[in-house]
C-alpha cells in the first residue's frame, strides 16, 4: 500500500470523527465505508485516531467544566470583594461619625472645665487620658487654658503644651 493511501485515510479519518458529515466522504470517496478498512493496518490506525480524538475530546470538556468553575468563583471573589467594599465604606462612615461625636462631647467638656476654677480643673485633667486632656484644652478659650496649665505640674503642662501644639490625637 502507498504511503500516499495511507496518509488520505488517516486524514479522511480524522475529518470523519471530527466532522461526521463531512462532505469529503460523501464526494471525495477517501475515506472508507464504516468497517470497510482493507487491512488491519488501517483500521489499527483508525481505532488509534479514534481513540485519540475521544481521549481529546474528554480532556476538552474537562478543560470547559474548570472553565465553568473558575469562572464561577470569579463571579464569587468579586461579589465579596464588592460586599467587603460595602462594608468598609460603612465602617468608614461609622467611624467618622464617632469622632464627630466625641468632637462634640470634647466641646461640652472644655466649656464646662472653663467654668471651674483653674486648681480643680488642672486637678481633673491631669487624671483623664492625655489625647481627652489636649482635646479639652483645644476647645478651650486660650486664656482660661493658660490658667489651668499653669496651675498644674510644670512636667504634665510642659507635655499637654507639646500634644496640643503637635495635634497629637486621632
Amino acid at each position: 500500500m502507498s504511503r500516499f493511501f495511507i496518509s488520505c485515510t488517516l486524514l479522511g479519518g480524522l475529518l470523519l470523527i471530527l466532522v461526521p458529515s463531512s462532505p469529503l466522504k460523501a464526494q471525495t470517496g477517501l475515506m472508507p465505508a464504516e468497517g470497510g478498512a482493507t487491512s488491519v493496518e488501517e483500521r489499527r490506525i483508525q481505532s488509534a485516531i479514534q481513540q485519540e480524538v475521544a481521549r481529546l475530546q474528554q480532556k476538552e470538556e474537562m478543560l470547559q467544566m474548570r472553565e465553568m468553575e473558575l469562572k464561577t468563583l470569579s463571579r464569587e471573589v468579586d461579589s465579596k470583594l464588592a460586599e467587603l467594599d460595602k462594608q468598609r465604606g460603612e465602617l468608614t462612615e461609622l467611624l467618622r461619625e464617632k469622632r464627630r461625636m466625641e468632637n462634640e462631647k470634647a466641646v461640652e467638656l472644655s466649656k464646662i472645665y472653663e467654668r471651674m476654677d483653674p486648681r480643680r480643673a488642672a486637678m481633673l485633667l491631669v487624671t483623664l487620658e492625655k489625647e481627652l486632656a489636649v482635646a479639652i484644652i483645644e476647645g478651650m478659650n486660650s486664656k482660661r487654658a493658660g490658667r489651668i496649665l499653669d496651675s498644674m505640674d510644670p512636667d504634665i503642662a510642659a507635655s499637654l503644651s507639646q500634644s496640643y501644639a503637635r495635634l497629637d490625637r486621632r
